[in-house]
């Protein structure tokens, strides 16, 4: 993979050195374009010290090539990040007055724009024209989140994680299919059960495989909220997230988000028991003997009003997986499900296995979590496709 990265005049320049170290950590090969005003906050000594390649700034140059075509036809990829909103005008306006804006006038693979700015000049209607202009032709963007900007004040504006960055353009250079906009409503993590003010029941879920879900639907351009229990990974920042500890508590989340969605992926490790009692101080009995009961099934009661929505489950088992699959499948109202083993718990590959409604058991074999997150996109876009034509 071959990235251009060009670097505009924003204090968050320096995060674009961030960007290249986790793409060269991926394997891409990096060149950076920056702007006169980019020299202001990054040094092109820290570019090619980062990527290892010459560090490009000058439109006209005693050297081979033309600069603006022979980096463009070398790269897979062109990346602005940080975009400020002088770029995005100028690309909007085809204006091609130095290095990185004729590039982008002349390159003809994709281009991912990353704006960086305060929530005022953001909401500049004039900025939000351009950026409009742009996306109708055809430009990828990863749109700011909120956060604490340069103004000291909290807003829309800051530069995204770099992470999430970094997935946008696998998932641009990899030709996922945009979800347009469908709205996917992902439960993560695990629940927790109180025996007591300090101790609870649980599981060992992390929570990875609803972080890369996330991730992915936002990626690949669908409207993601989530429902998460506690986590041992990092969740993307910036995203619609709700957290919650226990399994009521995520039926409730559920009951207010699910007429919300096209698609439930219900990815969360929701405990099965709660303690049949819960004491309100500490124990410190020498022994003491728990008793559990059932806990509702969330899965099964929520789609009792399921309409026309996509719902996808998972099933982890150390025995008879299929037959427990097909059963959940049933029992549940399921679309889709994906099961595995124990030995999925914590990992970043897992070998799943996948089965839609009539159809016959799919083994994915080992994949990164990443990957799996988009087969299981895949298979719901193509779902909802085949509904919107009946």
């Amino acid at each position: 993979m071959k990235v251009l990265l060009g670097v505009t005049g924003s204090i968050a320049a320096y995060k674009a050195l961030e960007l290249a170290r986790l793409l060269k950590r991926q394997g891409a090969e990096v060149r950076f374009v920056l702007t006169r005003s980019a020299l202001e906050f990054v040094t092109p000594l820290s570019c090619q010290t980062l990527s290892g390649y010459e560090v490009y700034v000058d439109q006209f140059v005693l050297t081979t090539g033309i600069k603006h075509l022979t980096l463009c036809e070398w790269a897979d990829i062109l990346v602005v990040a940080p975009a400020t909103a002088n770029i995005l005008g100028k690309a909007a306006s085809g204006i091609g007055d130095d290095l990185l804006s004729t590039s982008l006038l002349s390159c003809q693979k994709p281009v991912l724009f990353v704006p960086a700015m305060d929530e005022g000049m953001w909401d500049n209607p004039i900025v939000k024209k351009n950026v409009a202009i742009l996306k109708n032709n055809g430009f990828r963007f990863v749109d700011p989140v909120v956060g604490a900007l340069a103004s000291g004040k909290i807003g829309r504006g800051r530069f995204p994680s770099v992470a999430v960055i970094g997935k946008k353009i696998v998932s641009i250079i990899d030709k996922h299919r945009d979800l347009g906009g469908k709205k996917f409503l992902v439960t993560g993590g695990r629940t927790e059960e109180d025996i007591d003010p300090v101790r609870v029941v649980t599981n060992r879920s992390t929570g990875l495989m609803a972080a890369e879900l996330i991730q992915a639907i936002f990626c690949r351009g669908g409207t993601v909220k989530a429902i998460v229990g506690e986590a041992a990974c990092q969740l993307p920042d910036g995203m619609d997230i709700t957290r919650v500890r226990t399994s009521a508590e995520m039926l409730d989340a559920l009951k207010n988000d699910f007429s919300w969605c096209d698609c439930l992926i219900m990815a969360a490790a929701v405990g099965d028991y709660r303690p049949l009692d819960q004491s309100s101080i500490k124990i410190h009995d020498e022994k003491f003997e728990l008793s559990l009961k059932k806990n509702i099934d969330l899965l099964k009661e929520i789609t009792k009003e399921k309409g026309t929505r996509i719902v996808v489950g998972f099933s982890l088992e150390t025995s008879d997986q299929l037959a427990r699959a097909q059963h959940k499948m049933n029992k549940k109202n399921m679309d889709i499900v994906v099961f595995n083993t124990p030995a999925a718990i914590g990992a970043e590959r897992a070998a799943v296995s996948m089965m839609k409604r009539n159809s016959e058991k799919e083994d994915l074999g080992d994949q990164t979590k990443w990957q799996i997150a988009n087969r299981i996109l895949d298979e719901c876009i193509l779902l909802m496709d085949s509904k919107a034509c009946k």
